[in-house]
């Protein structure tokens, strides 16, 4: 049997490496919309159970499990917002903070080669100034000002682990299938290059990780 020509090889490389790619990149973005999907169902279930502390905690949870097209991300967006304008309402300017504040900073959070929500940063910063002239004034003399642990940007290390962290991780797993598509070294070689490979997709996930959650 005739070996296939050496263009004929290449281009069946190059849709074998681009249809693994394809899943891989679908198994990734299910794995982050099931993380989104399950911190916003918690959330629900904690505010019902009007612990809103702890529901605030998970809807933010949700909307830093970022990927694009996630339904739950608006959900969570929204959610946040009605809490934050109850506690308004009922006077709680602490509370209100906090609940607009998380909308905030999980959209910088998850800032990487854009920001999404932009949108909700803006009717979030708009609200959040409303709220810092009122405790600023003490309307009732018992409002104290509140100040986030966490700034609203993005901490510039971070952003920047997601970016190669993810592109780290891409690269990765494409020279893991191209050494695993080469039959042109010896075994022993091949095992060595993939054990490479292997080690850079688990170091660079775990940078992207980290980087979506510190920043």
């Amino acid at each position: 049997m005739k070996s296939l020509p050496l263009k004929n090889r290449v281009l069946r490389a190059i849709v074998k490496v681009a249809w693994v790619s394809a899943l891989l990149l679908l198994i990734l973005w299910l794995r982050v919309f099931y993380g989104s999907m399950e911190a916003y169902k918690t959330g629900e279930t904690l505010l019902k159970e009007n612990q809103t502390i702890r529901a605030i905690t998970y809807f933010d949870r949700s909307l830093h499990w970022y990927a694009p097209v996630n339904p739950y991300l608006e959900r969570a967006a929204t959610r946040l917002w009605e809490i934050g304008e109850r506690a308004q309402k009922e006077g709680d300017l602490r509370m209100a903070r906090i609940a607009f504040e998380s909308i905030r900073n999980a959209s910088y959070g998850t800032t990487h080669v854009f920001t999404p929500g932009r949108e909700w940063i803006k009717k979030a910063e708009s609200r959040i100034n409303r709220l810092a002239a009122s405790a600023s004034h003490g309307n009732d003399g018992s409002a104290e000002p509140w100040s986030p642990k966490k700034g609203p940007y993005p901490h510039a290390f971070w952003s920047v682990a997601v970016v190669l962290g993810f592109l780290g991780w891409v690269g990765s797993v494409l020279g893991f299938i191209a050494t695993v598509l080469r039959n042109d070294e010896s075994n022993k070689g091949v095992r060595r290059r993939v054990v490479v490979w292997v080690f850079l997709i688990v170091a660079c996930g775990a940078l992207w990780f980290a980087g979506m959650v510190m920043a």
